[in-house]
């Protein structure tokens, strides 16, 4: 128990916590310096009342951002099993944990946990946003924004003040003069109050998300799936196939929704659903779309080592580094003659997943194995390969194999097993 404590309390030597602390601190200091100039506590009551909530928003912001991490989203527990053996074919099997993830569970990459109703990762609070802390990192967002609308009213009216207090000496006012800039505290103004600004409109657009995926019940990965299951349907319906409209699960009604954030009750693991829906309506789509992605997958050939660098300009090139892909998915570091997994292309990047020798599964299996199997790596370093009994030990030539695909036709062209279909945009 004094261990998983000491491990959450880490959380706080991180960048995203760090940063959050020292704006927090910089912005408040200056907030309550140059209040004390334009409207002091003493001077009346509502400037005591705008002082203490000064102090109340900060308060409040910093608990439930240190309740956030601490808290965590919900984990659920390593090797979990349904209660029923026969569910189990209804779950994905998580590697990892060496357990199988339960509805609206989620494998972290970062905290190396499945968590349950896991909406994303913050880097922020250096922890994922779930089942259990999703209400406390609402009301962070909430308050910091009350309280950096208050910070930037307040910074913004004396350096008005600060400013024109020449124009107010040459009109006599010497009762409006009350705010003294000096080099420091007008450096200081304007740094914070460009954080404020820009950390308003950073929080207003995660509360707008937080907000839908409140009101809706469906978290940012959840809404993924959605998508992709209505693609799904599209996809078949224009080939002829017809597959079941799928009815989102976990939407029982705005009111409902927002008491099973607010007020969370249960277990992480099973859920209130829609009528006509199961535990495992969401779960099974999962899989539908888990089987679809395996028979679009194609298998690829390393024909030279990738470092796993996220900017491999001297290895692999310019082109490589300036169109790298946008998504903060890892880079994985392949050899020659390692076989991989395709299952997103781009220009200039493959996305996939390496194949593991027995050794490295044997590793895998005991939670020894470093370094990421599944990811992004450059597209030079593969060729694609199409001969399901094309020898393991054979060396492709890159320009000899883009001849042989647009010379050979006819016959030898029906008969090659070529795996390449359309991917999901």
């Amino acid at each position: 128990m004094f261990c998983d404590w000491l491990n959450e309390l880490q959380r706080f030597l991180h960048w995203g916590p760090l940063i959050v602390f020292s704006l927090m601190t910089c912005v408040t200091w200056t907030t309550v310096h140059v209040n004390a100039m334009w409207w002091p506590p003493a001077e009346s009551f509502n400037a005591a009342i705008n002082f203490v909530l000064i102090v109340l928003l900060n308060l409040i912001t910093l608990y439930h951002f240190c309740m956030s991490i601490v808290v965590g989203p919900g984990l659920l527990p390593k090797h979990w099993r349904p209660e029923n053996p026969e569910d189990e074919q209804f779950l994905q099997f998580c590697k990892v944990c060496d357990g199988y993830k339960a509805p609206r569970a989620h494998h972290c990459r970062r905290c190396k946990r499945c968590v349950l109703r896991m909406d994303h990762h913050c880097p922020w609070i250096n922890n994922c946003i779930g089942w259990a802390n999703q209400a406390n990192f609402f009301y962070f967002l909430f308050f910091f924004m009350l309280g950096s609308i208050q910070s930037a009213l307040i910074i913004g009216f004396s350096c008005y003040e600060g400013i024109y207090r020449r124009a107010l000496l040459k009109q006599g006012d010497t009762d409006g003069i009350r705010v003294v800039m000096t080099l420091r505290s007008a450096m200081a103004c304007m740094y914070s109050l460009g954080i404020v600004v820009g950390v308003l409109l950073a929080t207003f657009k995660l509360m707008q998300l937080q907000i839908k995926a409140i009101i809706w019940n469906l978290s940012e990965i959840e809404g993924w799936i959605v998508k992709k299951a209505e693609y799904r349907r599209y996809a078949s319906s224009s080939i002829g196939i017809a597959i079941p409209t799928f009815d989102y699960p976990y939407d029982m009604g705005v009111w409902r929704n927002i008491l099973e954030t607010f007020t969370p009750s249960g277990d992480g693991i099973n859920w209130p659903v829609r009528p006509g829906c199961d535990q495992y309506t969401m779960t099974r789509e999962q899989l539908a779309q888990k089987e679809q992605k395996r028979a679009r997958t194609r298998t690829y050939r390393c024909i030279a080592s990738a470092t796993g660098y996220w900017l491999p300009i001297f290895s692999q090139g310019l082109m490589a580094t300036i169109c790298m892909p946008c998504a903060d998915d890892p880079r994985i570091v392949v050899h020659k003659g390692d076989l991989v997994q395709v299952t997103r292309v781009q220009e200039y990047w493959l996305y996939g997943e390496r194949v593991l020798s027995k050794r490295e599964q044997k590793l895998q299996k005991k939670h020894q194995l470093k370094g990421h199997i599944r990811g992004w790596f450059p597209r030079c370093c593969a060729v694609e390969q199409f001969d399901e009994d094309q020898s393991a030990g054979d060396t492709v030539d890159v320009n000899h194999n883009t001849d042989q695909k647009k010379t050979k036709t006819g016959s030898k062209t029906k008969k090659r097993k070529t795996k390449a279909q359309h991917f999901f945009p």
